[in-house]
Parts: C-alpha cells; structure tokens; sequence
C-alpha cells in the first residue's frame, strides 16, 4: 500500500511538478545559428521557422534529444537540447546593463535636479537672510542719523544762544569803551578850556 502511494507520488511529480519547474527556465538559442523550430519532437517533423540566436525560449517539456518549448509570440514547437543554451547571451547582458546604465542616468538627474531645487532655496533664504540684516543695519542707520541730526539741533541752538549772549556782552563791552574814552575826552577838553582861559584873565 504504502509502496504504490509513493509511485503514485513519483508519477505525479513526473506528471505535473517536472514540467512545471522546466517551465520556470528560460533558455536561448546559442552558437550564431538559426536552429529549426519544429512541430515535433525529430527530425521528420516539419519545420515551422528558423530561430536566430539568443532568442529566448520558455522550457515545457522535453523528449529525448527534444525540448517543447514555447516563443514570446507564444507559438509551441519543438527544437535540439543541443543549440540551447541556459546562460544568459552577453547580448541580452549587454542590454541589460543598458538599460540598468539609463535608470541610474535617470536617477542621477533627478538627484543633481532636487540638489540644484535645494541649492536654490538656501540661495533665498540667504538672500531674504542678507536682505533682513541689511534692512535692520539701515533701520539702526537711520535711528542714529535722526539721534545725531537732533543733537546737532540742540548744538547749534544752544551755541547760538552762546554767541548771541557773548556779541552781546562784547557789544556792551565795546559801548563801554566808547562811553569812558568820550568821558575821558571830554574832561579833558574841559579841563582845557578852564586852563585857557584862566590864563586869558
């Protein structure tokens, strides 16, 4: 019982997993040839195309010499185990690494793209920075201008109170003057007059 349960298990394996773990292979056509695709499993099948190297092949199934495979146009047919190879072509490698190449160009740009975004930014705010301290350092200007406008103000009125009192006092000093030196002229004058004419009598 136990025996015929186990080849039971083996014939379904064989029946049903093995193909489907041949199918998850992909294999290509190798050596620079056009390998015939065939509708059966020999060679007095007939061909249905010639297949060109590096074409890709999904593996169903194989019989003897023969692998069932199916094409990327999904056409079934049979072609050589021996023209198939399961390393992938350095063409399809080539190409890959082309494509994988333009995704990081592509990623780079987009990097050096946003790198340029934040440079920008932080040009702005540097510039609204620059732009704030200047208006500040104006605004300080121009409150120290308007202090020293005003005490300059209050210098000129209070110097020119000062002069005003000092022309005063020297025009009053200079009047002074005049008022002694006519004083002195004239008692002298008098004084003149009284010698002469005591003389005259």
């Amino acid at each position: 019982m136990k025996k015929s349960l186990f080849k039971l298990l083996i014939i379904f394996f064989l029946c049903f997993g093995l193909p489907q773990i041949l199918r998850a292979q992909t294999g290509y056509v190798s050596d620079m040839i056009y390998l015939t695709f065939r509708d059966g499993p020999g060679e007095n099948y007939a061909v249905s195309k010639r297949l060109k190297s590096d074409t890709p092949l999904s593996i169903l199934g194989e019989q003897g010499e023969y692998y069932k495979v199916e094409l990327e146009s999904k056409e079934v047919g049979w072609v050589d185990k021996r023209f198939i190879s399961f390393e992938t072509p350095k063409i399809v490698v080539i190409e890959t690494l082309k494509q994988e190449k333009k995704i990081l160009e592509d990623k780079v740009q987009d990097l050096e793209r946003q790198i340029n975004a934040i440079k920008t930014q932080i040009s702005a705010d540097d510039n609204a920075s620059i732009q704030k301290v200047l208006e500040n350092e104006n605004k300080d200007l121009q409150k120290k201008n308007e202090d020293l406008s005003a005490e300059l103000a209050d210098f000129k009125s209070k110097n020119t109170g000062f002069l005003n009192a000092d022309m005063i006092k020297w025009s009053l000093f200079g009047v002074g003057v005049l008022m002694m030196g006519w004083i002195f002229g004239h008692s002298v004058s008098v004084n003149k007059r009284k010698s002469r004419s005591s003389l005259l009598r």
